[in-house]
């Protein structure tokens, strides 16, 4: 596993640009006014515990304490078509991009290559409207746990 730490809280968060299901070219840079953005990374594939966190996220972020919005955004390595229809089975209302050559995954060190296929890890990261990352969370086996609720409340407390 690579290391999972090398972005955290207070490092500006890399921008990129990738299509969404729709063929559009989502930057993040773009969507950082009056706003942050939560960037979510997970895996390809089935997985019916990463599913249930996008579907939680799927209910909307609280804003932050200085009232500014969270957009939820997704990341994944699936090809655009699978997206689209991943999209559709779980009814997600966020954006979902595609990141098929794990070219952002990868500079956000959320690439597990070690293993015989290289994997995701489910990660958030909380970007303010400078490009800062406020606010991590991962779901690393042996090293972390994702938990909703106290993600939640860490958000809510972002000035």
């Amino acid at each position: 596993m690579d290391n999972v730490n090398v972005l955290r809280t207070g490092f500006y968060a890399l921008d990129f640009a990738l299509p969404d299901t729709n063929g559009d070219i989502y930057k993040l840079s773009d969507h950082l006014k009056s706003n942050f953005v939560a960037a979510c990374f997970f895996p390809n594939g089935e997985n019916e515990k990463v599913n249930a966190f996008l579907k939680d996220l799927n209910q909307g972020l609280p804003n932050t304490a200085s009232g500014l919005p969270v957009n939820v955004v997704g990341i994944c390595p699936k090809r655009v078509d699978n997206l689209k229809a991943f999209k559709v089975k779980l009814k997600l209302s966020f954006p979902v991009l595609s990141d098929h050559q794990l070219l952002v995954a990868t500079r956000y060190h959320v690439v597990d290559s070690y293993g015989i296929r290289p994997a995701v890890y489910f990660s958030i990261f909380v970007i303010d409207d400078y490009c800062l990352i406020r606010f991590r969370a991962s779901e690393v086996p042996g090293l972390s746990k994702y938990l909703p609720e106290e993600f939640r409340a860490e958000v809510a407390k972002i000035v």
